[in-house]
C-alpha cells in the first residue's frame, strides 16, 4: 500500500532554481533576504519542521534529479526509441554530446541543491528548537533525516560532476558571500557528506521501526547502503565492507521470493526495499504539469515505453533471454498447449526486468502474453522494452493511468537489498573471498531459478554450472553478467558509475564496454507462438526476436551498429562526468 506524505506548503520562494547561488538585483545582499521566512516567525514546533521536512522528500519528485531517461542512454542500457537502423530521436546523451550547457547537466545541478537548501532549512529550524524539543525522539528522527537527504544530495553531485569536486553547502545562504561559494575539492565534499550519512546511520530508525509504521521515510539501512556505496566507489572495500555487512544482517531486509513483488505495483517496499521514492496516487495533482514533479507523479513510465524512450539495446535482451536455467527448479516449467510440462521460454529475470517477444509465459499490459504485445519489430520499434518503470501490472495501456500516461505513480527504487549483496560480493572479491562472494551472487541467482556458480559441493537441489571461479575470473562473471542484469537500469546512475569504479579497479572503462559494442553483431530474426486466446500458432514475420549466431537460412536483420557512434564520441576526459553547469560558473564569481 502507498505511504502517504502530507502536501505541503511552499514556505519559501526557493533558492537554487537558476543554479546553487541566487544573486538576484530585486535583493539587496548587505541587508536581511526579505524571502527567507524566519525560524522567530515560523518553526516553532516540531509539526512546522516536520512539514518543512516533507518538502526534502518533495524534490525526490523532481525528474530532472535523477535524469533516468538520459541516464539508461548514456550507459549501455539504452537504444534511443523507434526507428531502426536510424533512430528518429537524436539523443545528446546516446551519443556524448552532452556540454556544461546541457539542460540534463544543469537540471540535476539545480535540482540537488534545491534538496540541499531545503534540508538545511530543516537543520537550522530544528537547531533553533534543541534546547526545548532535543531530547525528543521526533525531534532526533527530523534532524536525521534532513542530515541524511543533505548527505545523499552532495553524494549524488560528487559521483556526477567535476570529478567529485562541488560546492559544498552547509547552510542556507543569505549573503552573497554564502552564495558565491568556490569549489571544495573531492575529499572535502567526501569528509562532509560520509559526516552528514554517519550522524543518519546512528539516529535513523530502522527498517520498519518508524513509529507511525511510514515505510516511505528514510532509514539508517539506507544510510549505510549509502556509506559503504562511497567508500567502494573510492576502492575502499574494508570499509565498504562494514557497512554492507550491517545491512545485510542487522536491518531486517531479505531478498524477495515472491517474483509477483518484484518490480510491481503490488511489490512496493517489499522485502528487499532499503530506499524508494513514494508516489502517492492519492495525492497526485492531476492539474498541474507532470514534467517538473510538482504533481506528485513522474514520467518514467513514459520515457521507457513510448516512441521517443529508452528502449533495451539488443546486447541486453540476448543476454537476459539466454542466462541458463536451472532445470531443477520447478518454476522453471509451465503447461505447454498440448498440456505437457515444458521449459520456459525466458528465464524469469527477463520475465520480471525486461519484455521480450519470445516470453510467451507473461502477461504484459494486461491483454496477452508478452509475445502478443504488438510494439516489437527489427526495423522500428526494437527489440526488448524495460519493465521496472512501467505500469504493464495494472493498465493494459500507460494511457489508462488516471490523468493520463505522463502521470504515472508507480515508485522508483534507488536501492535494493540485492545490488548491496553485490557490492559486497566485489568487496569479497578483491579481498580474496571467493567462496563468500560466490555464495552471495547465488543467492540472488536462486531467487530467479538460474543455474548456480561454482561446485555443489554435494547440494543436489539445485544445478551448477561447475566452474573453478577464481578472483579474476568471478570478477569479470560480476561486471559482464550479474551487475548489469541485476541491477539495468536502476538507481542513481548504478551502471555508469560502476565502470567509473571498474576503469580504476579492472582497466574495464565504459570506453572499453563501447569498444566491445560497437564490434558486437546480433540478428533479429523471425519468431512463431502459440496464441492462447485464439489457440493457434501465430507466425510474427518482423524479425523481432533477437539472437546472437547468424542464422544460415531465412530472412534476418543485422543488427551491428547500435553503439557505432557513442564509441567514436565518448571520452573518458570529457564524458566520465559531469562538467559544471555554465549557468553556475557564469554567475558564481567563486569559480573560475
Amino acid at each position: 500500500m502507498k505511504q502517504l506524505i502530507s502536501k505541503y506548503t511552499l514556505l519559501v520562494l526557493t533558492l537554487g532554481l537558476l543554479n546553487s547561488c541566487e544573486i538576484t538585483s530585486i535583493v539587496d545582499l548587505d541587508q536581511e533576504n526579505p524571502n527567507l521566512i524566519s525560524t522567530d516567525t515560523y518553526w516553532t514546533n516540531l509539526s512546522e519542521t516536520g512539514a518543512t521536512l516533507n518538502t526534502v522528500y518533495q524534490t525526490l519528485h523532481r525528474n530532472d534529479l535523477l535524469n533516468k531517461f538520459e541516464e539508461i542512454l548514456r550507459s549501455d542500457m539504452g537504444y534511443p526509441g523507434y526507428g531502426r537502423p536510424n533512430p528518429n530521436n537524436t539523443e545528446e546523451s546516446y551519443l556524448h554530446l552532452y556540454t556544461a550547457s546541457s539542460e540534463q547537466v544543469l537540471g540535476k545541478w539545480q535540482n540537488c541543491y534545491l534538496g540541499i537548501f531545503r534540508a538545511n532549512q530543516v537543520i537550522e529550524a530544528l537547531e533553533g528548537l534543541e534546547l526545548t524539543f532535543g531530547d525528543l525522539p521526533e525531534y532526533r528522527s527530523q534532524m536525521a533525516q534532513a542530515r541524511f537527504f543533505r548527505g545523499l544530495f552532495h553524494f549524488y553531485l560528487a559521483t556526477s560532476y567535476n570529478d567529485g569536486s562541488i560546492i559544498i553547502r552547509d547552510k542556507v545562504p543569505v549573503t552573497e558571500e554564502d552564495f558565491a561559494k568556490g569549489l571544495s575539492s573531492k575529499q572535502e565534499v567526501l569528509d562532509f557528506l560520509r559526516a552528514d550519512l554517519e550522524f543518519a546511520y546512528s539516529n535513523l530508525y530502522k527498517n520498519g521501526e518508524y513509529p507511525d509504521g511510514d515505510l516511505s521515510r528514510v532509514t539508517s539501512g539506507a544510510a549505510a547502503t549509502i556509506l559503504g556505496t562511497s567508500y567502494l566507489y573510492e576502492l575502499d572495500y574494508t570499509k565498504a565492507m562494514t557497512y554492507f555487512s550491517d545491512v545485510i544482517q542487522n536491518h531486517g531486509y531479505t531478498l524477495e521470493t515472491d517474483l509477483s513483488k518484484m518490480f510491481t505495483t503490488a511489490g512496493e517496499f517489499n522485502s528487499e526495499s532499503i530506499f524508494e521514492i513514494n508516489f502517492a496516487p492519492e495525492q497526485a495533482r492531476l492539474d498541474l504539469q507532470p514534467w517538473e514533479g510538482d504533481s506528485g507523479t513522474n514520467w518514467v513510465n513514459v520515457r521507457t515505453a513510448q516512441t521517443k524512450a529508452a528502449v533495451a539495446p539488443a546486447w541486453a535482451v540476448n543476454a537476459y533471454k539466454t542466462e541458463p536455467m536451472d532445470p531443477l527448479n520447478s518454476a522453471n516449467y509451465y503447461t505447454d498447449e498440448n498440456g505437457a510440462t515444458a521449459l520456459r521460454h525466458v528465464p524469469l529475470r527477463c520475465s520480471s526486468i525486461m519484455a521480450v517477444i519470445d516470453d510467451n509465459e507473461t502477461i504484459y499490459y494486461l491483454d496477452g502474453t508478452t509475445s502478443q504485445y504488438n510494439r516489437f519489430g527489427g526495423a522500428n520499434w526494437g527489440y526488448g522494452w524495460w519493465k521496472i518503470y512501467t505500469n504493464d501490472d495494472i493498465v493494459s495501456t500507460e494511457g489508462e493511468l488516471p490523468g493520463g500516461q505522463a502521470y504515472s505513480s508507480k515508485n522508483i527504487v534507488m536501492n535494493r537489498l540485492s545490488d548491496v549483496y553485490l557490492m559486497q560480493a566485489e568487496c569479497l572479491i578483491k579481498t580474496g573471498d571467493v567462496d563468500g562472494a560466490l555464495e552471495l551472487i547465488n543467492d540472488i541467482r536462486k531467487r530467479w531459478g538460474l543455474v548456480l556458480l561454482g561446485m555443489p559441493n554435494g547440494d543436489v537441489a539445485h544445478t551448477y554450472d561447475e566452474l573453478p571461479y577464481d578472483q579474476n575470473s568471478l570478477m569479470q562473471h560480476l561486471m559482464r553478467v550479474e551487475k548489469p542484469l541485476e541491477t539495468s537500469v536502476e538507481g542513481h546512475n548504478i551502471r555508469f558509475l560502476d565502470f567509473q569504479r571498474w576503469k580504476k579497479s579492472d582497466n574495464y572503462g565504459f570506453k572499453e564496454r563501447l569498444g566491445e559494442l560497437a564490434t558486437s553483431v546480433f540478428y533479429g530474426v523471425n519468431i512463431s507462438y502459440y496464441n492462447w486466446d485464439t489457440e493457434q500458432v501465430v507466425a510474427r514475420n518482423n524479425n523481432a526476436s533477437i539472437v546472437a549466431t547468424q542464422p544460415t537460412s531465412g530472412f534476418y536483420l543485422t543488427v551491428d551498429y547500435e553503439y557505432n557512434t557513442p564509441f567514436l564520441n565518448y571520452s573518458e576526459d570529457r564524458h566520465g562526468t559531469y562538467p559544471i553547469p555554465f549557468d553556475e560558473t557564469s554567475t558564481n564569481r567563486s569559480i573560475d
